[in-house]
């Protein structure tokens, strides 16, 4: 092979090699979603061929299609399909225009380079369907655990509504039969009191079980927790706890979708309630430390034995009887305040309570 082959030969691995290499960090690239990484990759693949300004780069993904320029008619290419499942999803190929160019204008090592590519295209299909699974699956725990909880809170919030639509029969029927107007104005008052107690009540009910995308936004923690404990506080009586309520004041915000803050406060405090006897004490604080907010559940109830401590964050873990519990409720709680970039951590001591401490970054 003469040296002027053997360089040519050469650059066109280095070409190759810089095509993988390239093709990697952009799969890699979290900034990008799966439509904007394929179609980067189309723009990449064509620049590793021999006839660079001629090759034109395709990827198609069910009814999604990539091209890395305008597809001439008729045209001549190589082809690679890529599988899911062992189902074939997809291909990419790699065109030149015809008659201008043949199947022989194809170098042997770019057909190999083709199936290296479509593997790397596979892999990336594979990690995103299998990401898109989980996110599902994730949506539906915590739907299931939104349904749970509503379970928990139907007999306070019916003894919540029972109260004012009470008074609003009664006073109306006061008015009914009443004669003077300055007693018929004091009525009407209470009765629209009543009313817009109840109208809150139902308000913050359909916002928890509400189905709605994600959306996360800049949030005063104080705010929804105070808000939370509004639908508990009915639960809090019925079992005769006490709840001490420590919000630090001028506290910062943070981001995040408020209706699964508002699920992360309902499920630690249930937890606690349900770990807790009659005539106890259930507090609930915030704090920021730097960069980070605090939320912290305590009580002083039965604690956590030892030998569970480390599958409290499992689905469907649970130490209630059967029908009493799903067991997502904290497994929930593990998966949102994570995904929203914090932690959450428990220290517990038998007999005497469980502190869930919450971790999220404050918004910058």
């Amino acid at each position: 092979m003469a040296q002027s082959e053997q360089i040519d030969e050469l650059n066109e691995r280095i070409k190759e090699l810089k095509c993988l290499y390239d093709i990697s960090t952009l799969a890699s690239d979290s900034s990008l979603n799966m439509k904007q990484k394929l179609q980067a990759i189309a723009d990449r693949i064509s620049h590793a061929w021999r006839y660079t300004s001629e090759a034109v780069a395709e990827i198609r993904v069910g009814n999604d299609h990539f091209v890395s320029g305008t597809l001439l008619e008729p045209s001549v290419f190589i082809s690679e399909p890529f599988y899911f499942d062992a189902v074939k999803v997809g291909f990419v190929r790699v065109h030149y225009p015809s008659p201008k160019r043949t199947a022989a204008d194809f170098l042997k090592y770019e057909h190999l380079l083709l199936r290296k590519l479509a593997e790397e295209v596979s892999t990336l299909y594979e990690r995103y369907k299998r990401q898109e699974r989980e996110e599902l699956l994730q949506r539906s725990m915590e739907r299931n655990d939104r349904l749970a909880i509503l379970g928990e809170l139907t007999a306070g919030i019916a003894h919540e509504l029972n109260t004012p639509l009470g008074n609003i029969l009664g006073y109306a029927e006061f008015i009914a039969e009443g004669e003077g107007l300055p007693q018929m104005k004091k009525d009407a008052s209470k009765i629209i009191r009543s009313a817009i107690h109840a109208r809150e009540v139902v308000k913050k009910l359909m916002f928890f079980s509400c189905e709605m995308p994600e959306k996360n936004e800049t949030v005063d923690v104080n705010q929804v927790v105070e808000s939370s404990l509004d639908l508990l506080q009915p639960t809090l009586k019925s079992k005769r706890i006490e709840l001490d309520l420590l919000l630090e004041e001028n506290l910062p915000s943070i981001i995040i979708d408020s209706i699964q803050l508002t699920q992360v406060i309902f499920n630690l405090i249930i937890n606690s309630i349900h770990a807790s006897d009659a005539d106890s004490r259930i507090e609930v604080s915030t704090t920021f430390k730097s960069d980070w907010l605090q939320l912290t559940v305590k009580d002083n109830g039965m604690g956590i034995p030892e030998d569970i401590r480390d599958k409290v964050f499992e689905p469907f873990f649970t130490t209630k009887e059967v029908g009493e519990g799903s067991g997502l409720g904290l497994s929930v709680v593990y998966g949102i305040v994570r995904k929203h970039g914090g932690h959450i951590h428990f220290t517990s001591e038998l007999d005497n309570g469980t502190t869930f401490v919450v971790n999220l970054p404050l918004a910058p």
